[in-house]
């Protein structure tokens, strides 16, 4: 499963933080099964320890990374050990700005302070990721997740993105319809739109999504031409 902006999953419950002692390398198996649920771990295992600020992942930059998403070892629900995402097979980085719900809980303060350059390992309890909903297919709820992320670029101004409303909008109407929604994540992510997502964006309740409503990256509205 893609984390994309048109799908966040953004929780709000407090939980504890344990940053693990920075090494090259992690400790595997029982090691890993130990860490206590509930907690978030982040071991940075390589890449510089600190940075100027211009190069520090603190909330409201922007990061463009890379992540690999496994089901962790210690997790109650879910295969554990299964890959759920990659950015590095899709050939993309993933972009976004830190801190401001754009996010799982897990990576908005399990990334904070992470320099440019570093690559770290990130265990997020599900109370700090998809909760007891999950997120489609492969991430069920109560699930417990790991993250190898490397930080590509920390930068003050948001990269462009793609314009997902136009790659959505498969009959150029300038107006997305439920069918359309669901291909693009069958077709993206091989599985279905996740619960609540229309609810969410389809803001007047007319049956479409808007441009205007749209909340996933965009470009010029529709029928705009420069």
């Amino acid at each position: 499963m893609k984390i994309t902006p048109l799908a966040l999953s953004v929780l709000a419950l407090s939980t504890g933080i344990v940053l693990a002692k920075e090494k090259r390398g992690g400790g595997a198996g029982s090691k890993e099964k130990q860490k206590s649920a509930g907690r978030l771990h982040i071991d940075r295992y390589w890449g510089p320890k600190s940075c100027d600020d211009d190069d520090k992942a603190v909330a409201g930059k922007h990061l463009k990374m890379h992540y690999i998403g496994t089901i962790h070892a210690s997790s109650k629900s879910g295969e554990k050990g299964k890959q759920f995402d990659s950015s590095r097979e899709r050939g993309e980085t993933f972009d976004f700005q830190i801190g401001t719900g754009q996010v799982i809980k897990g990576w908005d303060i399990g990334l904070l302070n992470l320099c440019k350059g570093a690559k770290a390992k990130i265990i997020i309890p599900p109370e700090m990721g998809y909760g007891d909903q999950g997120a489609g297919q492969d991430i069920p709820g109560g699930a417990t997740l790991h993250f190898d992320i490397e930080v590509i670029d920390v930068t003050d101004e948001a990269p462009p993105g793609p314009d997902l409303f136009k790659e959505i909008d498969t009959d150029e109407n300038g107006k997305l319809t439920k069918e359309e929604v669901e291909a693009f994540f069958q077709e993206k992510h091989g599985n279905g739109m996740p619960d609540g997502l229309w609810e969410n964006e389809d803001k007047n309740k007319d049956g479409h999504i808007s441009w205007e409503e749209f909340g996933g990256t965009k470009g010029d509205p529709p029928g705009v031409e420069l």
